[in-house]
Formats: C-alpha cells, sequence, structure tokens
C-alpha cells in the first residue's frame, strides 16, 4: 500500500467478459468510464455507461465492467484508502463513500462536466504526471479537490431498472449472506430451476453462487478482525458455521492462514 494512500491508473483493455469478475476490496473506488460498450455491475445494480460517467464504489461492495460489444475499451480509476482522509484532515469527504449501497453509485456525464468534477480529474491527471506521481502536496491536493466535489453532489443516478431474476437473488444473498444460503433454498424461494440459476448467475457475475457467498463472508470477516473480533468469532459472525470450512476458503484465497494476517 503506497504511503500517500491512495493510487490511480489509467487504460486500455481487451473487452472480453471472461476476464472481468465481480470482487471486492477494502479501499473505495473512483471509476471514469472513457471509451467503449459497457455497463457497470455493482452488486444487483447495473448501469450503463456513456463517456465520462463516474461510478462511485465503496469498501466491499462487489463490482465488476460488463461489456456490451467488443468495442473499444478505456477507463481511469482512483483507489482511495480510508486513512487518506484522515491523514489528509478531510474526514468530511469520506462521507459519500459511507452512505448505505442502496443511495446509488453513479455521477452521468453531464453532472461531471457541469458540477466542475471532469476539470478536476483533469487536473488530477496533470498533477501527478498522467499518474505516475502521487506522493507529493500537489496530488493530494488534487485529489482532495475531486473528493471534495462528489461530496457537493447530493444525489447519485439510480441503476437501471433489472429486468433478471439473478439480481433479486444478489440483493438477497447481500442481505442474508451471513445466514445459511443453500442452492435449493434460493430455487425453492425464487421458483427458478439450479440449472438456470447456476448458468445465469455464472454469466452475469463471472463467479459461482457459492464463490460469490464466500467472497461476500471474506470481506465481513476482515471487517470484523479490524473492529477487533477474535478469529472464530469473526469466522461465525460472518457467517462461516464450520471453521475448517473457512480456514480452507480463506488459505485458497488469500495463500495463507488467517493467523498471519496483520490488522
Amino acid at each position: 500500500m503506497p504511503n500517500c494512500q491512495f493510487s490511480a491508473n489509467v487504460g486500455e483493455y481487451i473487452p472480453t467478459n471472461s476476464n472481468y469478475h465481480l470482487h471486492c476490496h477494502d479501499a473505495y473506488e473512483i471509476y471514469m468510464f472513457l471509451e467503449g460498450d459497457s455497463k457497470y455491475v455493482v452488486e444487483e445494480k447495473n448501469y450503463q455507461l456513456a463517456p465520462d460517467d463516474i461510478i462511485i464504489i465503496r469498501k466491499n461492495e462487489m463490482h465488476r465492467v460488463w461489456h456490451n460489444s467488443n468495442k473499444k475499451y478505456r477507463r481511469l480509476t482512483i483507489t482511495v484508502f480510508p486513512a487518506f482522509f484522515k491523514q489528509n484532515l478531510c474526514g468530511e469527504y469520506e462521507n459519500v463513500f459511507l452512505k448505505e449501497s442502496n443511495s446509488g453509485n453513479k455521477i452521468n456525464a453531464d453532472l461531471v462536466h457541469s458540477s466542475g468534477l471532469y476539470d478536476a480529474v483533469i487536473r488530477f491527471r496533470e498533477f501527478t504526471g498522467d499518474l505516475s506521481k502521487f506522493d507529493t502536496p500537489i496530488a493530494r491536493s488534487a485529489l482532495i479537490e475531486i473528493l471534495y466535489r462528489i461530496n457537493k453532489i447530493s444525489e447519485f443516478e439510480k441503476p437501471d431498472e433489472a429486468d433478471k431474476p439473478v439480481t433479486k437473488i444478489i440483493n438477497y444473498i447481500n442481505n442474508h449472506y451471513t445466514s445459511d444460503i443453500t442452492l435449493d433454498f434460493l430455487c425453492e424461494h425464487f421458483f427458478i430451476s439450479k440449472y438456470y440459476l447456476c448458468r445465469t448467475f455464472k454469466t452475469h457475475t463471472g463467479l459461482s453462487l457459492l464463490k460469490y457467498i464466500k467472497e461476500k463472508r471474506l470481506a465481513r470477516f476482515e471487517e470484523l478482525r479490524k473492529e477487533g473480533k477474535r478469529l472464530t468469532e469473526a469466522a461465525l459472525l460472518a457467517g462461516f458455521n464450520d471453521y475448517s470450512a473457512f480456514y480452507r476458503t480463506y488459505v485458497k484465497k488469500y495463500g495463507h492462514s488467517p493467523e498471519k494476517n496483520k490488522l
């Protein structure tokens, strides 16, 4: 993790959906769509993208880009760790990332331009040497301006209407992943076949249903550990009813035992 507690990059990528899976992290992300034919998925929400749209991704929100075609894809991302706000005495600008996820994630391009946010991003690129040098006062100041302008926006755009059953299932999992959830229960609860659910869930998220639940539980486990909970207690509260199963899941993802994780 950089000392300045943030990073950014811009790039052009091959728009192949198999390369993009739902994932989450313990930092905040500011995603600007530059070019392509894509939508953005945040948890169960879908946002169609136009150039200069911005997506705000909160801590531990599962997210991915979804490409509608093979049109050239470019994007810019800024990753900000929670420590940045305390380190730079701008805690009030973290508020936008602490809102409930149902408050929306998208700032449309028109608002990005009219709010001065687009110009702030241009200055950020200039003052970081086009995203090559971050640990300078001017780079931090440019990021703080971006955060300031985002927080001045009172309401984010709501997601597109979901027309797929899988989005309702993801929403259900997001609210109940610490409970015992089985494939049989979900199929019965949502009146859907196992084959259809498994196939469409993997297509929509890039993950199997079981792996998605495990990812949500692991993210919650990390939060609970940072709150001071003991290993076994955190695993149980996160939804892992069997510690040995949790241990195998953790080691498979991180490559080391949870005891070695530094808080």
